[in-house]
């Protein structure tokens, strides 16, 4: 039977999608080696990305000023989208300040400029850096997108990388009730919230919440599972002071940021987030929503950051 250009893509998509790594991406070898990888997710603190022309207002010396206050206690990035202008900037500074790894990601699954864009760094940084690409943020849960722009937007990236880089993508943790975010991808990068799932919980069972769901995940996809938000805030209800965010951290990244006695490993090496974003809260109206920060908008840091700052300094 003769293929046709539909059957040949089809076969192309399930190939990639279906075939096992050569051999274990950087990204895993990372974010389970030594020295011990810790992760950080990034929006540059003088960005206001609600507006496109901000990304190219944003300055190079800005951007280099937030890696270099986050250096010091973590070695890779998490992003959360691609443009053209600014993430590319960004990307290239990582490497030069000697970040490990980067999270690439795209926020706009739909958009062939972002997927490609990504595409294009993994290209030129994955001889330099551990990569990896998320495909979305929440989108499902909060209907930005349908599964069908996953589906498409997976088969751009892997006609173009292949397996050569490891996908996934994230929703909060009552999005992977959805069998099409449970097995999307490689890896799982969920958002397990204490403070909106478990909003009753102190730092210390808060934190073993989230290790607990996390493992939950494993067990069910046998996926390696990397957290990638969690967290108390240091402000916006009187449960949450920089104490409190301190607290948090220090429970959460008690006893390693590496569980391999999983079926797949878990990771909970990464902080959420770097800086405080005021205009989070412009658009939420919630005081929660700008105070995330390891370090403020200033880049002063909160006694949170100390925590990640003495693990960094541990494993050297």
């Amino acid at each position: 039977m003769k293929l046709g250009p539909l059957h040949i893509a089809a076969w192309l998509f399930f190939s990639f999608s279906s075939a096992a790594f050569a051999e274990e991406p950087a990204l895993f070898r990372y974010l389970q080696g030594s020295p011990t990888a810790l992760m950080i997710t990034y929006t540059p603190s003088e960005l206001d990305p609600r507006q496109e022309v901000n990304n190219r207002r944003v300055t190079t010396t800005s951007l280099r000023k937030d890696l270099e206050a986050l250096r010091p206690a973590f070695d890779g990035l998490v992003l959360y989208g691609y443009n053209e202008s600014s993430t590319p900037r960004t990307v290239a500074l990582a490497k030069e300040l000697g970040f490990r790894a980067v999270l690439l990601a795209v926020w706009e699954i739909r958009s062939a400029a972002e997927l490609d864009g990504v595409a294009a760094l993994a290209e030129q940084f994955g001889k330099d850096m551990a990569i990896g690409i998320i495909v979305g943020n929440e989108g499902l849960t909060f209907n930005r997108y349908e599964e069908d722009d996953l589906r498409i937007a997976e088969q751009r990236l892997r006609t173009r990388l292949g397996k050569t880089v490891p996908l996934t993508t994230s929703e909060p943790l009552v999005g992977y009730q959805r069998k099409v975010v449970r097995e999307f991808g490689d890896f799982l990068a969920p958002n397990i919230h204490p403070v909106f799932d478990r909003e009753t919980l102190a730092a210390e069972p808060a934190a073993a919440w989230v290790h607990e769901e996390a493992a939950k995940l494993a067990v069910q996809t046998n996926k390696p599972v990397l957290v990638k938000e969690t967290g108390f805030p240091h402000d916006g209800k009187p449960a949450y002071t920089p104490a409190t965010q301190q607290a948090f951290w220090s429970n959460y990244t008690r006893g390693g940021t590496v569980k391999k006695d999983k079926p797949a490993f878990v990771f909970h090496g990464v902080a959420f987030e770097a800086f405080d974003l005021p205009w989070k809260a412009e658009e939420s109206k919630l005081v929660i929503e700008k105070s995330w920060g390891l370090l403020s908008a200033k880049r002063e840091p909160y006694p949170a950051f100390a925590t990640w700052k003495a693990l960094r300094d541990a494993a050297k």
